[in-house]
Parts: structure tokens; C-alpha cells; sequence
């Protein structure tokens, strides 16, 4: 298993998996930004705020956390 540096993902993403929603903190990596969401524990909802993560940081390396 490659060990990976924080230095190499574009976004740092922190879930907080629920039942009925998750909350969610995205990062940008080398920013003092933070960025709360809360989705629905919904596959279409899910599927959805995955395909903007695409559209925000194309070709880019995201690391994800899941609670």
C-alpha cells in the first residue's frame, strides 16, 4: 500500500455518515477554507455531491474520510 501525504490531494473531506444525512466538511488543500454541507442519506444525493467534487477539482487527487 502506497503511503500518501496530505500535500497530494487537492481537497481534504471529512463525513460524518448518518442514518438520515451526512455532514460534511470539505478543505482545500493549502487554504484556511472550510466548507460545511449536509446531504441526504440518499444514493441520488450522494451521487450528486460526488459528481460537483469532479467539476470542482478535475484531474485532481481528493482524500475522504467517513465517521
Amino acid at each position: 500500500m502506497k503511503a500518501y501525504n496530505v500535500d497530494d490531494f487537492a481537497v481534504l473531506i471529512g463525513i460524518d455518515w448518518a442514518d438520515k444525512k451526512h455532514d460534511i466538511c470539505e478543505h482545500p488543500n493549502h487554504t484556511e477554507i472550510y466548507n460545511y454541507s449536509i446531504i441526504k442519506h440518499k444514493p441520488k444525493a450522494l451521487h450528486e455531491w460526488a459528481m460537483t467534487l469532479k467539476t470542482r477539482y478535475p484531474n485532481k487527487q481528493i482524500a475522504v474520510v467517513c465517521e
